[in-house]
């Protein structure tokens, strides 16, 4: 049988036509491979097609250009491309399509910083589609198939707001999810996509989370005179990101290369487990120029030179304090001077990435998020020295085999602490309580954008759906590490104010370790 015949015949097999100009085209790139792998070859091509966004199945060549592509990606990761750094601007923005019923990728469009009005309102409409079609899903509020009524499993069903301003009567039982809000002074409401409602909290028990204004609540009790009095107030359940993903498909949701998802790339899953030896450092507050801290970086890089980690990520600030007009040619000169110090450490050169996140005092143009890499005047000198150094934006994005890795420099915890509708009594274990309230808001910053000012169009950069793997938290607050819905939230805390600590994560055991330079070290 012919190349081009045996083409034609395995895509009908799954039920698929190929145009002449396409069948061609997949002939030529397997020409120069053996006739025993023609099959698998052609079955691989197949698959990467039907995970396209085709409308028929008639293909066409831009479509198996399109599948060759990616499966010569997936065949040729090495252990340089191991890592990737997410380019924030690039991510992609999941909407909640109605009529497939199921979230989607938009498509990709040029997108103007600022943004208008209906770009505001989108944030907040954006937010909400994902939190309640979540819920939604969860087993406590899916709808219980009809003739399959399970008595001792009760269902909750989800009240719009419309609904509870539209009822002249009393109602009991109420359940309703929408955002916690302050519409007037001194007065809370809950607001949904369909309107907004007085909100009593006199007689309200909180369950865990850190309840802030403008983050999605679950609100349980009962209705009237224009009232919702809240008996009890919970964050929204989370999704397993396996369920998520399978929900959403194999398609890329998380930005890098490729349009497949990388957690269904076995070459890459093998990886993950084969380098055993990977690691992260972590450090925030790198402030460049303190003598002690340049010293504590020069040990720290002579005790991992024959170790090399897979990347060091400096968290800003970079600077002990702002100095006005001089802070820029400062910072340039001392980073130049890192640069030298890093030279110094050929394998470290050789082998491990340097990832600088800028801080909340480090220079550029706003801090209204995501934030830019720190600009090029201020890097120029230290990428000379060091051409594995990597400035991202803040937040940024970092895709290490399968897994998925979100940093964020920002005094995040004590904002969240600070713009609290109701304080947990057990403050002890506040780093829990913030877990649970990031990953069930599936979003970086569930705050009023006057305390943190997100750029509207591109508040999907911040988002957390589905669920990552590592949430890298870089507050100045004390240093943290636990765990929510399969994913690890760390806080490796201040390095300059603290007795120098760090945190260190291994990918292959999924471990984290507080690790300290002592005096005894240096």
């Amino acid at each position: 049988m012919s190349v081009k015949n045996l083409v034609v015949n395995l895509f009908k097999l799954h039920g698929l036509a190929v145009r002449s100009d396409g069948a061609k085209y997949l002939c030529e790139l397997l020409n120069p491979l053996p006739k025993d792998e023609h099959d698998e070859w052609i079955e691989k091509v197949i698959e990467a097609v039907q995970k396209l966004p085709i409308s028929s199945t008639l293909i066409s060549k831009e479509d198996i250009y399109k599948a060759a592509q990616e499966v010569g990606t997936a065949e040729n990761d090495d252990i340089e491309n191991l890592l990737q750094v997410v380019d924030i601007y690039k991510v992609p923005k999941l909407f909640y399509n109605v009529e497939r019923k199921k979230f989607v990728l938009e498509p990709v469009r040029a997108r103007d910083l600022h943004g208008d009005a209906s770009d505001k309102a989108g944030v907040f409409r954006g937010r909400y589609s994902i939190v309640y079609q979540r819920t939604c899903n969860h087993d406590l509020f899916r709808k219980p198939v009809i003739g399959n009524v399970d008595e001792d499993n009760k269902k909750f069903g989800l009240i719009k707001v419309e609904f509870l301003l539209g009822s002249s009567s009393r109602l009991d039982d109420v359940v309703t999810l929408g955002l916690l809000t302050q519409l007037m002074e001194g007065q809370h409401h809950l607001e949904d996509d369909t309107g907004a409602v007085h909100l009593d909290l006199s007689k309200t028990k909180f369950h865990t989370g850190l309840f802030t204004h403008n983050c999605y609540v679950l609100v349980e009790g009962w209705y009237e005179d224009g009232i919702l009095h809240a008996n009890a107030i919970g964050l929204p359940p989370p999704e397993a990101p396996s369920s998520t993903r399978a929900l959403i498909g194999n398609i890329n949701y998380f930005g890098g290369h490729g349009t497949v998802c990388s957690k269904n790339i076995p070459r890459l899953q093998q990886a993950e487990q084969e380098n055993k030896d990977a690691m992260f450092v972590v450090l925030s507050d790198v402030w460049l120029d303190k003598i002690k801290v340049t010293e504590k970086l020069r040990t720290l890089f002579g005790g991992y030179a024959q170790f090399p980690p897979t990347a060091f990520i400096f968290c800003g600030n970079f600077l002990s304090s702002c100095h006005g007009s001089e802070q820029a040619p400062d910072l340039r000169q001392y980073l130049t001077s890192l640069g030298t110090l890093i030279a110094g450490y050929p394998e470290l050169l050789a082998h491990s990435k340097f990832i600088f996140v800028p801080g909340p005092n480090d220079p550029g143009p706003s801090n209204i998020f995501p934030r830019p890499p720190l600009p090029k005047y201020v890097t120029e000198e230290i990428r000379k020295t060091v051409p594995s150094a990597i400035f991202v934006s803040n937040p940024c994005r970092l895709l290490y085999c399968t897994q998925e890795i979100v940093i964020f420099r920002e005094n995040i915890v004590a904002k969240m602490c600070r713009n609290c509708v109701y304080f947990p009594t057990n403050s002890d274990d506040i780093p829990a309580h913030f877990a649970k309230t990031v990953v069930s808001q599936s979003h970086l910053a569930p705050l009023p954008l006057h305390v943190l000012p997100v750029y509207w169009g591109l508040d999907h950069c911040l988002a957390l759906h589905p669920t990552p793997d590592v949430i890298i938290i870089a507050d100045k607050g004390d240093s943290f590490t636990t765990t929510h819905n399969q994913c690890i939230i760390m806080n490796p805390g201040s390095f300059s104010k603290t007795d120098f600590s760090f945190k260190v994560y291994m990918p292959a055991t999924r471990q984290v370790e507080d690790s300290q330079i002592g005096d005894e070290d240096v």
